[in-house]
């Protein structure tokens, strides 16, 4: 049986990098920290039992509503006290949508208008 000739080992080109790692977002450029995982799952729930899965602005009661922040939290709203979270119907003529429409307009504006 033939033996294959050994390779080489290849000198690197590059210097190692001695730069300290680039910290990674969770969040998309520009939004604020938000609360996730099983704390958020808790609070999430506490909502929409608080608010007997009825859609605040409609009155549509299901259990696939979202939890909202009233006040966004790029405003100052706290992320996590009850009353700053409220049920909303969701999908494309549902009430989070729609007031998610109307906050990417003032956002636009700079939120004066």
């Amino acid at each position: 049986m033939k033996t294959l000739p050994r390779l080489k080992t290849i000198k690197p080109r590059l210097a190692p990098l001695n730069a300290a790692p680039v910290r990674t977002l969770n969040t998309k450029a520009g939004a604020s920290e938000r609360v996730r995982g099983s704390a958020w799952a808790r609070i999430r729930n506490q909502v929409l039992v608080r608010d007997a899965y009825t859609c605040q602005g409609c009155g549509r009661v299901s259990a696939d509503n979202e939890v909202d922040h009233i006040k966004p939290l790029e405003q100052g709203g706290h992320p996590t006290a009850l009353s700053n979270l409220q049920t909303l119907c969701k999908g494309p003529e549902g009430c989070h949508t729609k007031k998610t429409a109307r906050e990417a307009g003032k956002r636009a504006r700079g939120w004066g208008g």
